[in-house]
């Protein structure tokens, strides 16, 4: 009949959702293989390899420390040579395999404004995208 609300069977208390049946070490395997693949597939080894030699060269076991991050940056700076847009890259790397091994949402301000003075101070120059003019937008 118009005007008569239907009532949404629920399920019963007996029956179990497979979310209550799983133990928790499952749900872990289940959510890492799911983070797993939150990685660009094609370069998904070359993060992985990033994220290890930063994890070898800051010889820590838990969740990194913005201080951590900065200090591997500053040696890939100052050591190694590494150019600003090859700096990035590899912060964005690791920054992508912190947030997903340790499910927290990385915000590192020291580390970025450390990377944008790299920039600054690079005898490379950049090159800055040519604007439109109202006549070059007509065709």
């Amino acid at each position: 009949m118009p005007g008569r609300k239907r009532k949404v069977p629920t399920p019963s208390s007996d029956s179990s959702s497979s979310d209550s049946s799983s133990t928790s070490s499952e749900k872990s395997k289940k959510v890492k293989a799911i983070i797993a693949d939150l990685l660009p597939s094609k370069s998904r080894k070359l993060y992985e390899k990033t994220y290890a030699d930063f994890l070898s060269f800051a010889k820590i076991k838990g969740q990194p420390s913005e201080s951590d991050i900065l200090l591997y940056m500053h040696d890939l700076a100052e050591i190694k040579k590494l150019g600003y847009k090859t700096l990035w890259q590899r912060y964005s790397m690791i920054k992508s395999g912190v947030q997903a091994r340790h499910d927290t949402k990385v915000d590192h301000r020291r580390v970025t404004a450390y990377l944008k003075r790299q920039e600054e101070q690079s005898s490379v120059p950049t090159k800055k995208a040519s604007v439109f003019t109202p006549k070059g937008t007509k065709k």
